[in-house]
């Protein structure tokens, strides 16, 4: 395979949000995938398995989402874990 090397590397712009883009729930292999989607494109997936999995489908199973949207509580969730740093804002679509 042929590269075409850079003399300078590309610097991309500086992503400053994220939405979620999309959910995966598997329930037969216990899986959680999480796809985000920044300002200029990026992707960012975060996935849980095994037993924390169940945990979180179990929680949400019984969730009332009247309080806060299952979208806010899945970056409250991201967020606690480590996976993000920021808060949580805009509209609830």
């Amino acid at each position: 395979m042929e590269l075409f090397t850079l003399t300078t590397p590309e610097v991309p712009p500086s992503n400053t949000a994220y939405h979620i883009a999309r959910l995966v729930l598997d329930w037969d292999y216990l899986h959680i995938e999480i796809s985000l989607r920044g300002v200029n494109g990026e992707v960012k997936v975060v996935a849980y398995d095994g037993d924390v999995a169940r945990t979180l489908v179990a929680a949400l199973n019984k969730v009332n989402l009247s309080t806060r949207s299952l979208k806010q509580r899945i970056f409250d969730r991201l967020i606690a874990d480590g996976h993000l740093d920021g808060t949580v804002g805009g509209a609830v679509e």
